[in-house]
């Protein structure tokens, strides 16, 4: 039999043979070869021994849709797993035979359990509820292959890299919870399938005429999303941390806002002193019957607001418009690093921003956070004062450009 450097023009140049067919190896990736038939398709598979017997295992016909280049991408996966132990060959139906019959959504309330003192829980419950048991629920968890999570995850970062760079994070530790609990799993699938690229880190801080416009711009933006992002923009806390947050966690005599360790991103309870600013919008809030929530979304209490993605593309154009000229990009989180670069401009020392922002890195990591357990309370809030000061002094500034 040939073997030769396949090459997408030697495939289009084949003749078919007069009768039966015959079979051309690629000598770039050995095992793989096309099929070539009287009527003239081609057909690649790939030809491997397994278990001590040798089989032939169909990847596609040669088309537009499925080129060279894709067969052997394939071809190297499914060697790749045959390697590990695996058999592309057997059917869904005998690959389950095998396996304990255990699926991941039976596997599901377990794993949940044994993560319930996380403070992510409602992340993975999120990421398992919308992404994984949608797609993968009703399969036993060891039948699962590398490629096919390669391609789950593949499709999603079409559209979300970031998300799906999370949804592999949590699949893959799922399989590390499964792995000495299913005796036919011989290894975490996860481990080498595709993952998305990290996405950039971000650096945008909104300008002083920026940030004017927008405070300006929230005037017309009713409940939930107006106030809310005033608060963010005020206090410099994460978006969950506003929308989501309880009446029961606020005391305007005191005039300050308890975020508990159970909602605070890095688990540590956070004190956030509130500026007379960011206390007249909470104490503006009307209260809901049915609800204990600052930000409660339409027809459910117990939950903050959804329909962000609309929101701020909203917001975006109006702050364009009243600006009249572009305005590149911009998400909430950038209005967090804005609250810390003009901490800075305020002369506010970095350790005091740190607190603000509840951060436990920098100037509170390692041996010093663990000797240094002065809050700097009474600094978070004159350097949130400051800054609301700041705010309305830019927000002004605007105005009186626009009346002139």
């Amino acid at each position: 039999m040939n073997s030769i450097t396949l090459t997408d023009a030697k495939l289009i140049a084949m003749k078919p043979p007069a009768s039966g067919q015959i079979e051309i190896s690629d000598s770039v990736v050995p095992g793989l070869r096309v099929r070539v038939g009287v009527s003239g398709g081609r057909t690649f598979i790939v030809r491997k021994r397994i278990g001590g017997k040798v089989k032939n295992i169909t990847l596609g016909r040669y088309s537009t849709r499925f080129g060279l280049a894709d067969a052997r991408k394939k071809a190297r996966t499914i060697l790749s797993d045959i390697e590990a132990g695996g058999d592309p060959s057997a059917t869904p139906t005998a690959r389950k035979r095998e396996a304990t019959g255990k699926t991941v959504r039976t596997m599901w309330p377990d794993y949940r359990a044994a993560k319930a003192d996380r403070r992510s829980i409602k992340e993975v419950e999120r990421v398992f509820n919308r992404h994984i048991l949608p797609h993968f629920g009703d399969r036993v968890a060891e039948t699962i292959t590398r490629a096919e999570i390669t391609r789950f995850i593949d499709e999603i970062a079409r559209t979300s890299p970031v998300m799906g760079r999370n949804v592999l994070a949590h699949l893959s530790s799922f399989y590390g919870w499964a792995l000495p609990r299913l005796d036919s799993l011989p290894g975490n699938p996860c481990r080498d399938a595709g993952r998305p690229p990290a996405p950039k880190s971000r650096d945008r801080v909104l300008s002083d005429s920026e940030l004017g416009i927008l405070w300006n711009v929230l005037d017309n933006e009713p409940a939930p999303f107006g106030p809310a992002i005033r608060l963010l923009i005020l206090t410099g806390q994460r978006r969950s941390e506003v929308f989501e947050a309880d009446r029961s966690e606020v005391d305007t005599e005191a005039k300050l806002w308890m975020i508990p360790r159970e909602r605070a991103k890095n688990g540590v309870a956070h004190l956030v002193p509130l500026s007379e600013e960011a206390l007249t919008i909470i104490e503006s809030l009307t209260a809901r019957d049915d609800s204990d929530k600052l930000f409660p979304a339409r027809g459910n209490g117990e939950n903050g607001p959804s329909g962000f993605s609309k929101t701020i593309a909203r917001i975006r154009a109006a702050l364009e418009k009243e600006a009249e000229r572009p305005i590149s990009r911009w998400t909430l989180h950038d209005l967090r690093r804005t609250l810390a670069t003009g901490l800075q401009r305020l002369g506010v020392r970095l350790e005091v921003t740190e607190a603000v922002l509840n951060h436990i890195s920098g100037s509170r990591a390692g041996i010093v956070g663990v000797y240094q357990r002065h809050d700097y309370f009474n600094e978070k809030r004159e350097a949130l004062d400051a800054w609301a000061k700041e705010v309305i002094r830019l927000a002004h500034a605007q105005r009186s450009k626009v009346t002139t």
